[in-house]
């Protein structure tokens, strides 16, 4: 693994994390998901570079090293969400090439990866959707006015504890007896306590990230963005049933079937049984990943 600072044109180092392989068949660019950063992901980097595959990740704004307390959590005081999808490009045109390229956006990574194929005219070889959810208008907007309450109360630079409540402490409720606040991420208590042990993951995000979320969710689920994504897209959704964040299962049948609706004709849909938030970090991530490969592999 290679680590290289890149520098966007409005002046942010945006930590960006390459695995090389000579002659690779295609990239793969992973975007990692919201309190966690992307080093977390070296394990399926290294299986993509052993099949073939040449990697790279990047920290999204307000995640990842050596961050002061007033930059962590927040993409930006302004415009936070767009600036995000800017990175990601910027991080594509700079360090791939002209092969094929796959999209892997893991958990809040997968809301940014939809975002970024409904707004650039740049096509991909394919987008690959972990622990990802179909998020209901009606829900998105309750929480983007709850949001926008707490920003009242309390300002956008500061934690809310009730929407820290409403999600991830809520997402362990299922698991009870719980054995730490984040079983609800995989049942392998090994990563569970090297995450508890990572000061890069599990922090507690501020009101302005929620509102940057939420608007990016609204524009691209409730306004139908998704249907700006190119035609013919391969799309590849796998989650566990036992992931909250996927209402179980259910919300990635409907985020499949929206794509299906929408015109999509190469959508496939994987969902393992008893896994899980992080599949990728599961007790049967080897099945996962030669799932994976297998499907990059075919496209």
């Amino acid at each position: 693994m290679e680590y290289r600072n890149l520098t966007a044109q409005d002046g942010h180092i945006i930590q960006t994390f390459v695995w090389a392989k000579p002659d690779a068949k295609a990239w793969i660019h992973i975007l990692h998901g919201m309190a966690e950063h992307a080093e977390r992901y070296n394990e399926i980097a290294c299986a993509l570079v052993e099949a073939g595959y040449a990697v790279v990740a990047h920290n999204h704004r307000g995640h990842g090293n050596n961050l002061s307390e007033d930059e962590l959590g927040i993409f930006s005081a302004k415009d936070g969400w767009n600036k995000v999808l800017q990175d990601v490009d910027f991080v594509r045109q700079s360090i791939t090439d002209d092969k094929p390229y796959f999209l892997l956006g893991h958990s809040m990574g997968s809301f940014v990866a939809q975002s970024y194929m409904s707004t650039q005219p740049e096509r991909v070889a394919g987008l690959i959707l972990s622990g990802t959810n179909f998020q209901p208008a009606s829900l998105l907007k309750s929480g983007n006015v709850i949001a926008k309450i707490e920003r009242f109360r309390l300002t956008p630079l500061k934690v809310s504890r009730l929407l820290q409540y409403l999600s991830f402490e809520a997402f362990n409720n299922a698991f009870k007896p719980i054995r730490t606040e984040f079983d609800w991420l995989t049942r392998d208590e090994s990563i569970v306590d090297i995450t508890i042990d990572d000061p890069r993951c599990g922090f507690d995000c501020k009101i302005q990230l929620w509102l940057d979320l939420f608007s990016g969710l609204i524009n691209l689920y409730a306004e139908e963005g998704y249907k700006k994504i190119q035609d013919d897209l391969p799309i590849y959704i796998f989650g566990g049933d036992k992931d909250p964040v996927g209402a179980n299962g259910k919300g990635l049948y409907l985020l499949s079937k929206a794509y299906k609706e929408a015109g999509q004709t190469q959508v496939s849909l994987k969902i393992y049984e008893g896994g899980r938030h992080e599949m990728l970090n599961e007790t049967n991530r080897d099945e996962v990943y030669k799932d994976l490969i297998s499907w990059i592999d075919s496209h």
